[in-house]
């Protein structure tokens, strides 16, 4: 399974795939549209629109860099608001998947823990959930998700999980974000059920940083489970974390992230 859009074709310009460099921080923006049939099966991923920001000195640069990169994921995260007409005042279910006793995959659960949301206000329109994983809940995301996305009404999901990348040089680097939805587990070759605008029947929004390369896209091994990650990724993850929640938190109007 791939993750992240630009490393599932060698030549992805003859899709439509867009890149821009801009002039700080080392900063390359990828875009693409899969808006076709064609595109579907020969890419293997889901319509939508996806943006590839590739950030190589994010956790070096600092607190500018962070900022930056956050007001950068609000910028797209708006186009694909505006796009699927949702609006501030609409009701989001913000969701982070995976494990989070585990590092590499505790992205989602980190951004959910610092979007700051008011339960107690009358007009409260943001909800959100960590639902963990299968092994650990017996129950499948999906299935937690719809139950929670039914129960509140929402017009709209983000879901927020860490990736995979067939690179090495790219982990913790790339932050993809698109209107397609996800599959939970998709980086650990789980075969779960897609969380998308088709399985739920409203818009869904995610968020990925790839944080896991397997062993086998290095060198041969009989282990196809074996997961390398960054030796920083306390660190990344923290840093990639506050990122895509203040990204969130600036477009939904949530004022302060935590």
């Amino acid at each position: 399974m791939i993750d992240l859009i630009d490393e599932c074709a060698s030549d992805l310009s003859l899709y439509g795939y867009k890149t821009k460099s801009l002039d700080k921080y080392g900063i390359c923006v990828g875009s693409l549209a899969v808006d076709s049939r064609e595109k579907i099966e020969k890419l293997g991923f889901e319509r939508g629109d996806y943006y590839i920001i590739n950030s190589p000195f994010v956790y070096e640069l600092g607190h500018e860099c962070h900022q930056f990169m956050a007001k950068l994921l609000s910028k797209y995260l708006n186009n694909i608001l505006n796009s699927l007409k949702i609006e501030k005042g609409d009701r989001f279910l913000i969701v982070g998947i995976g494990n989070p006793d585990i590092l590499a995959d505790s992205l989602g659960k980190k951004v959910v823990d610092k979007i700051a949301i008011n339960p107690y206000e009358e007009d409260n329109n943001v909800f959100k959930i960590a639902p963990n994983i299968f092994l650990n809940t017996g129950m499948s995301t999906f299935e937690l998700v719809a139950l929670v996305a039914n129960a509140q009404n929402v017009d709209c999901v983000i879901l927020i999980d860490a990736l995979a990348t067939q690179k090495i040089d790219r982990l913790g680097i790339s932050f993809q974000l698109n209107s397609a939805g996800i599959t939970p587990g998709s980086a650990m070759q789980n075969k779960n059920k897609k969380i998308d605008f088709d399985s739920l029947g409203i818009p869904c929004i995610s968020f990925g940083v790839p944080y896991m390369l397997f062993a086998s896209d290095l060198v041969k091994t009989d282990n196809q489970n074996l997961v390398l990650a960054p030796k920083d990724i306390h660190e990344n993850v923290e840093i990639a974390s506050s990122i895509i929640a203040e990204a969130i938190t600036k477009s939904l109007g949530l004022g302060e992230f935590v």
